[in-house]
């Protein structure tokens, strides 16, 4: 019983890094696949860049979406650093629900590698 505590809160400990991590593969991906219409947005002179592209949009919100994620993983893992214990609750369950209904919604991406990061901030608070 005491291992299994101990694997436990060696993961809620990387939990910060964990949503860093998939910030920054999110984002590779996002210049991957939207290289070509973020240079174009550039080529452009970045004001209105995106007009009325859908392709143009997608690939700005897919790339800012990876930044959050990775912003919010150096908070949490801040936050760990400096307070000891792991991510609130309400965050666990935030992300939880966002991906569920990411998944649901569109269920070949990337939504279910936040499931297990979620899972692990709830079951750490739920055993403290």
């Amino acid at each position: 019983m005491k291992m299994n505590k101990k694997k436990l809160t060696k993961w809620w400990q990387l939990s910060g890094i964990l949503l860093l991590t998939t910030g920054i593969v999110h984002t590779i991906v996002a210049i991957m696949l939207g290289g070509e219409f973020l240079m174009a947005i550039v080529q452009d002179g970045l004001w209105n860049g995106v007009g009325e592209s859908f392709g143009r949009g997608l690939a700005v919100w897919f790339l800012v979406c990876g930044i959050f994620c990775m912003l919010l993983g150096l908070m949490v893992h801040e936050y760990i650093k400096r307070v000891g214990e792991a991510a609130p609750l309400w965050l666990g369950y935030g992300l939880l629900i966002m991906s569920v209904a990411g998944c649901i919604v569109d269920p070949l991406s990337g939504f279910w590698l936040i499931l297990p990061q979620a899972f692990i901030i709830i079951m750490a608070k739920r055993r403290s």
